[in-house]
């Protein structure tokens, strides 16, 4: 909207500008006639030298007619001063207003650059905090994996460890019961104590390997 309304203002101005020198020309025309006028009276004057007396009467319609004609002269120059005057007012409020409309265009323009210049920033501190979000998770992801890879290591210790108690647990267990049948069998057939002994040790034998096998 802005360019066509200074599109229209400029050509507004061109017609201004082609009427002044129209108006210039015409001046130039009439003051070419002027002067024309001006040779032919000094030539009459030189021809009707001798004759002045006769030709006096002649001469006053000549000098009126000059005085007319200058009169007229006047006249026109006036006018066009008048419309010159008249158009280059015009011309001058038509470029300020040519102006005012560039400088709010280019206020505009600097008002959206303004705009999005701080979108753009703000869209980059949005993305520079998921950045540090990112890396922040990311480093609490290798925390977590080694401190998992630390409690597996800590956890296959403590299997293997329970493994080789239950196994020396087992064998131990295993030597005692062979020592009471060895004995029971030396006694005949051995108290009844003694196969409630062996009777509890194997059930604690099964308790702890159903334990370990649920580890």
């Amino acid at each position: 909207k802005h360019e066509a309304k200074i599109k229209s203002l400029t050509d507004y101005m061109q017609n201004m500008e082609q009427k002044r020198r129209q108006l210039e020309e015409s001046q130039d025309s009439l003051n070419e006639e002027l002067a024309k006028l001006r040779a032919q009276e000094k030539m009459h004057e030189v021809s009707f030298k001798d004759k002045e007396k006769e030709h006096l009467t002649r001469l006053q319609d000549a000098e009126e007619m000059k005085k007319a004609l200058e009169q007229q002269m006047e006249t026109h120059r006036e006018a066009h001063q008048k419309q010159l005057s008249r158009l280059r007012d015009e011309i001058e409020e038509k470029q300020k207003i040519i102006d005012e409309i560039r400088e709010y265009k280019l206020q505009l323009e600097q008002e959206k650059l303004s705009a999005d210049y701080d979108k753009l920033k703000i869209e980059d501190q949005e993305r520079e905090m998921k950045l540090e979000k990112l890396i922040l998770l990311n480093d609490k992801r290798e925390q977590a994996r080694e401190d998992l890879k630390g409690l597996e290591e800590t956890v296959a210790r403590e299997l293997q460890t329970l493994h080789n108690l239950r196994k020396l647990f087992v064998q131990d267990l295993t030597t005692r019961v062979k020592k009471s049948v060895e004995l029971d069998s030396d006694d005949g057939g051995g108290s009844a104590a003694q196969k409630q002994k062996i009777s509890f040790l194997e059930n604690n034998l099964e308790q702890l390997t159903k334990v370990h096998k649920q580890v």
